[in-house]
């Protein structure tokens, strides 16, 4: 079966494990497009240190374009960066990344409302960005994407974005001795701690196909 991932902000591991092992069945994006409120689409899971933690990136609610989702000025560029700063300041890897996540942000987030920034764009570049850290070469299929399917191949369910179906094994966390594990979260929680070399050889096992224990 062919996986169809939805174009979302710094994917979850699982997003990954399907994109780097699809056993011959390919992936095929679905970008945001006019999707509808409360899908995960504008948003990423980090662990900070109260626990688990929403990042989102406001969208516009009127004045679309007629192919885009557009971001929202309300929440600042420089307000979703500190929340970042502060879940991850002191990991390992957030100095060697810090540079470049803020370059992200301030170039594809609007700073103005008359920034006119879509979604995709920022997501796309997320996930480029990610890619490029793990030295994962993604070739999507350039097809419509299928009927929609409850399945864990098929991620533009909410439930299965959000990892139902899905079983992640520990890593280490920043804050895990004080909140236990955080499972499901963005990919920047693995690389913030782990490294790029070592997300790149454990992601086939860090993420499984089966109910989450955690």
């Amino acid at each position: 079966m062919t996986a169809v991932l939805p174009l979302v902000p710094f994917p979850p591991l699982h997003w990954w494990h399907l994109a780097t092992n699809c056993h011959g069945g390919g992936f095929i994006y679905e970008d945001s497009g006019h999707f509808t409120r409360q899908t995960l689409r504008n948003r990423m899971v980090i662990s900070g240190p109260q626990g688990k933690v929403n990042l989102s990136f406001p969208v516009r609610s009127g004045n679309q374009s007629d192919e885009h989702t557009i971001l929202s000025s309300h929440f600042a560029p420089v307000h979703s960066f500190r929340t970042l700063q502060a879940a991850y300041g002191g990991a390992p890897f957030f100095e060697h990344f810090e540079d470049e996540l803020r370059e992200l942000w301030h170039r594809y987030l609007p700073e103005t409302s008359q920034d006119l920034k879509p979604l995709n764009a920022f997501s796309q570049a997320t996930i480029d960005w990610a890619a490029q850290q793990c030295q994962w070469i993604l070739i999507p299929i350039n097809d419509p994407a299928p009927a929609f399917e409850s399945s864990n191949m098929d991620l533009r369910d909410k439930r299965k974005l959000t990892g139902d179906g899905w079983t992640f094994l520990r890593y280490t966390q920043l804050f895990e001795s004080v909140n236990g594990f955080t499972p499901a979260c963005s990919i920047l929680d693995a690389l913030m701690t782990l490294g790029p070399a070592e997300v790149r050889e454990q992601i086939k096992f860090l993420v499984r196909q089966g109910p989450n224990s955690n």
